[in-house]
């Protein structure tokens, strides 16, 4: 498999009517074979935000390497946009909650394995964490431009909503990451 022929897959699929159910079937058409999706995505470290993490890019589709260090948490955040992960590799748990008028309420917990798929709505706020002593590397696909969309995050011990900000984003995670668990909510 070539990187080419990832973002072929997923071009289509960002085209179509139902541009997040087209991709969950392109992942799901993958999951069997993760050993080559990560000999594809090699030569990217996965690591260092957003911006280096991904390799395709347009207004309706985005498409990252993501790798989570061991013992990594991020903040509550929001994507702006539905997403879908498969992981390749490592053990990520999902704390996923919902945003009921400014509040955020926990929904649910989902431990992703190796050839897992966790599909998110545009609504969808999430905590994303790296369990176990190898990262978490995934394939992540998003239903826009993720560099460019509106996105929110929240801090990790307050709650209080804030408009995406990397450099306060690394310290939300920083915070996260000290915790015994994601924020109850």
């Amino acid at each position: 498999m070539k990187v080419h022929e990832l973002v072929a897959r997923f071009a289509k699929a960002a085209d179509s009517a139902d541009a997040m159910n087209a991709a969950r079937a392109e992942l799901d058409a993958l999951r069997g074979d993760v050993e080559a999706i990560e000999k594809a995505l090699g030569y990217i470290s996965g690591v260092g935000g957003n911006a280096r993490q991904v390799f395709y890019r347009a207004p309706n589709l985005t498409l990252l390497k993501v790798c989570f260090p061991s013992g990594r948490r991020t903040p509550p955040h929001d994507h702006g946009t539905w997403a879908q992960i498969l992981l390749l590799s490592g053990e990520e748990k999902n704390t996923l909650y919902r945003n009921e008028g400014g509040q955020l309420r926990k929904a649910s917990e989902v431990t992703l394995t190796r050839g897992t798929v966790l599909p998110m709505r545009a609504e969808t706020v999430h905590v994303a964490e790296c369990l176990g002593g190898v990262p978490a590397i995934g394939l992540h696909v998003y239903g826009g431009d993720i560099l460019d969309l509106p996105r929110r995050m929240w801090n990790p011990e307050t709650l209080e909503a804030h408009a995406l900000d990397w450099t306060l984003y690394e310290q939300f995670a920083q915070t996260a990451s000290r915790a015994a668990s994601a924020p109850a909510a």
